[in-house]
């Protein structure tokens, strides 16, 4: 049976030195880590609570505690990614959710802004004529990336974890001659500029405000 849409979200083991690594210089890597963690269980929170089909796909695989505890609370299943680099991973799981889905959004794991209306708002996006559908960082990344197609063109030659990426990859579009639609600009946490953002934002505070009184504690 082929399903009308379905969520994906991308996530890496949260272990100390392993994520955050911009955040880890400036906070130290298990206080990114914590943080990390936090932000995971957020987004597959709110992601569980939509009215489609949900993956967790894991870098460097499934065999995580802490995933598989995501995976047992929110009933959703874990994917190992597959591929050289983030394009090659997202491409991947996207023609693999395709097969069975007339639309798939993939959406990161490390920006609370993100949620079931940004979510909602790009499936309706791609129900009314949009080929593709890109959720702008202010970084100039995206923290979404929703389809009813894709190809291999539209992850070529883009430089990862830079402010690059939105523009090449709008760039990579227009070559296909595909229709897109960008929704508004959220804000991911990759800096310490960031987390204070959030950390002083009322609809997020309290996401962080443990992790920060841990480690007040500790330090």
């Amino acid at each position: 049976m082929r399903l009308e849409k379905t969520v994906l979200c991308f996530c890496k083991y949260p272990d100390p030195g392993v994520v955050k690594s911009r955040l880890a210089k400036e906070l130290g890597r298990e206080f990114a880590a914590a943080v990390y963690k936090v932000m995971l269980e957020h987004t597959v929170q709110t992601i569980s609570l939509g009215n489609h089909e949900l993956a967790l796909h894991c870098f460097p695989d499934t065999q995580h505690t802490f995933l598989e505890y995501c995976s047992n609370k929110y009933h959703v299943p874990l994917y190992e990614q597959k591929g050289e680099d983030l394009g090659e991973r997202m491409l991947h799981a996207i023609r693999s959710h395709l097969k069975h889905s007339h639309a798939v959004v993939l959406v990161g794991s490390d920006c609370p802004e993100l949620g079931l209306d940004h979510i909602n708002e790009a499936f309706h996006l791609l129900n009314t004529g949009s080929d593709i559908v890109l959720g702008p960082t202010r970084d100039g990344g995206y923290a979404l990336i929703g389809v009813t197609r894709i190809d291999s063109l539209v992850f070529e030659g883009i430089s990862w974890s830079t402010g690059r990426v939105l523009s090449s990859t709008l760039n990579n579009i227009k070559a296909l001659r595909w229709k897109s639609s960008c929704l508004p600009e959220v804000r991911d946490v990759d800096t310490f500029e960031d987390y204070q953002y959030y950390l002083n934002h009322d609809d997020h505070q309290q996401l962080f405000e443990i992790v920060h009184r841990n480690f007040q504690a500790t330090g």
